[in-house]
């Protein structure tokens, strides 16, 4: 299967991170934070004690691939 190429970049002022998610199509805003949430969800990010800062963390996604289209049909 293809890996997803189209970037899509949300900025969290607040934390100073950037988030980029690879995708197999252009995502909207609220598609991006659906994934950066699914990302931050995570067992390993859920047990850090403080809130990531300063970083860019790049997420892959599913959205607009054939698997995608399966759940859906």
């Amino acid at each position: 299967m293809k890996q997803p190429d189209i970037r899509s970049v949300l900025y969290d002022a607040e934390h100073n991170m950037t988030y980029q998610v690879l995708a197999y199509r252009q995502l909207s805003e609220l598609e991006m934070v659906q994934t950066v949430k699914l990302y931050l969800a995570q067992p390993k990010i859920l047990k850090l004690k403080t809130r990531e800062r300063n970083k860019t963390v790049t997420t892959r996604s599913l959205m607009g691939s054939e698997l995608a289209a399966a759940f859906v049909a």
